[in-house]
């Protein structure tokens, strides 16, 4: 009973470290940014306050969450999170050395670091470029209730499809992006697919199938597709070496998110393929040339893009950044710079 007392006396006083109480228009990925100047480490913030936070994608003015010690300072640390509560991966933040964990008191628990590259989740969602038309599978034909005009996780949703589908199916929620062409050469690099989120299917009829949507990485709408999901997991304990092959690239589209319901992405098209040598975790730079005083100068580094799938003509790319999310466009010239093994 007196450690007992002893541990919770610990939890009580870590819990009051720091608070931070919801102002209208705050999100957990901003949040993380004005405490941690890291806002990829939300899912820190979520965890300490799984008792408040139902959904992470909606938090309310006026709620109050405990703010655990920077990671910088504790690697990984969080309250023990439940056993029937979901995993939530932390996005990766690129390193070359893993940072050594300090001793902690028995109560708190540390995350293990991810093994894999990506997460099976930021995979999913940076989507597809395809050379040749998605099959036609199935596609979402109505809502509970039937009203909904923005659906997003936890909601009800009909598909039309009943047939070789069994309840407690994943399926992948998506729509049609745009045809990706090269800035110089014209040339087609395949179609894009904008990945929503996903859904399960949760009862099923003669001519369709109810299904609750389980993530939303953007605004899902009546009309959009889904077709069976299919796990992509990233490779498993990378390393890092300086680029050996000489690669040179072009950023072929920048894909920002200005509806999303999930902490944002940028994800990068750049015009290397399946032939091209590229693998995934590789790192390019993003750069653009100098003249100055009708002189050559060094080239400009203005961001990393690291590979997260690679496709027949194009790869698709996550833009890597510390402090602010920098300007990336159309047009930009890129260059292999680290080899991930």
């Amino acid at each position: 009973m007196k450690r007992l007392a002893l541990l919770l006396i610990f939890v009580s006083i870590f819990a009051q470290e720091t608070t931070h109480t919801v102002k209208p228009g705050d999100t957990l990925w901003d949040i993380a940014g004005f405490y941690y100047q890291n806002p990829f480490l939300w899912p820190y913030i979520w965890r300490a306050n799984l008792t408040k936070i139902e959904d992470p994608h909606w938090i309310y003015p006026d709620e109050v969450f405990v703010i655990p010690p920077a990671p910088e300072e504790t690697l990984g640390v969080v309250p023990e999170v439940p056993p029937e509560a979901p995993p939530e991966v932390v996005p990766e933040v690129y390193t070359y050395a893993p940072t050594p964990t300090k001793k902690v008191a028995e109560v708190v628990s540390v995350v293990k670091p991810e093994e894999r590259i990506f997460s099976e989740d930021l995979i999913h969602r940076a989507g597809f470029i395809l050379t040749e038309d998605l099959p036609y599978w199935g596609r979402i034909t109505g809502t509970e209730p039937a009203d909904e005009k923005n659906i997003t996780a936890y909601k009800t949703i009909y598909i039309d499809r009943a047939k070789d589908v069994k309840k407690g199916d994943i399926l992948t929620i998506y729509r049609h992006g745009k045809d990706i062409k090269h800035p110089k050469t014209g040339a087609f690099l395949g179609k894009e697919i904008i990945v929503l989120g996903r859904a399960e299917i949760d009862e099923i009829g003669e001519q369709g199938s109810r299904c609750k949507v389980i993530d939303s990485y953007e605004i899902i709408k009546k009309g959009d597709f889904v077709t069976p999901y299919h796990p992509q997991l990233g490779p498993e304990n990378v390393t890092f070496v300086p680029a050996t092959k000489q690669i040179e690239g072009y950023v072929v589209e920048v894909k920002t998110y200005k509806t999303q319901t999930t902490p944002p992405h940028v994800f990068v098209y750049i015009d290397q393929g399946e032939n091209s040598g590229v693998a995934v975790g590789d790192i390019f730079d993003v750069y653009q040339e100098r003249v100055v005083g009708g002189k050559k100068m060094p080239d400009y580094t203005i961001a990393r893009v690291q590979i997260v799938s690679i496709f027949e003509r194009a790869s698709i790319g996550l833009l890597r950044w510390e402090e602010k999310v920098p300007t990336v466009k159309r047009g930009e010239k890129c260059r292999l710079v680290m080899e991930a093994r």
